[in-house]
Order: C-alpha cells, then structure tokens, then sequence
C-alpha cells in the first residue's frame, strides 16, 4: 500500500490560540475535503482551525518576500547607522582602525 503524500506535514498535534474566521461556502468545501485528504495521509483527524492555522504559517514561512521583509529592515537600520556614524564616548565610530 503506498502513502499518500500531502504539501502540508503532520500538525494534528499543537498548542494553539483561537480566534473566529468568516469561510464562504467555497472555502469551507474547499477545507473539508482538504481534510479528509489529510486524514487520508496522515490517518488522524484535523479541524478546520487547525487546517487554516497551519495552512497560513505554511504559506508566511515560505513567502520569500516576507521572510525578507524584517532582513531589510534590519539591513537598512544597520546601512542608515553606518551612513550617520555611530556615537561611541563622544566620538563617531565609522568602523575603521584607529577611529
């Protein structure tokens, strides 16, 4: 018997936080036979909290454009502190020898 293979990894085990989610009718058809695929899979039963939940931390780890978002923020306090000069005991410290 082969396993059934799925995007998302086993998640039916987790501490969570809840919140409420307004789902159409496409949606909620859509999560519901999304989690029998995943009971399929994995063999364990989730609900559709847990679906979205994972679903969402799924999708946020794996957008490269916000994983890069805090980089570049961090990036350009570091450039902005550099181009300014910080201040160390009175003097400005531009990150060469003997400064």
């Amino acid at each position: 018997m082969m396993k059934t293979t799925i995007a998302l990894p086993p998640f039916h085990i987790a501490e969570t936080t809840r919140f409420t989610v307004e789902a159409d009718h496409q949606l909620t058809t859509t999560l519901r036979r999304y989690q029998a695929f995943y009971k399929e899979a994995y063999g364990a039963a989730v609900t559709e909290a847990d679906l979205l939940r994972e679903m969402a931390r799924c999708f946020m780890a794996n957008d490269q454009d916000f994983q890069g978002l805090g980089q570049k923020r961090r990036r350009a306090k570091r450039t902005q502190s550099a181009a300014s000069g910080a201040v160390n005991n009175g003097k400005r410290d531009f990150g060469t020898a003997g400064s």
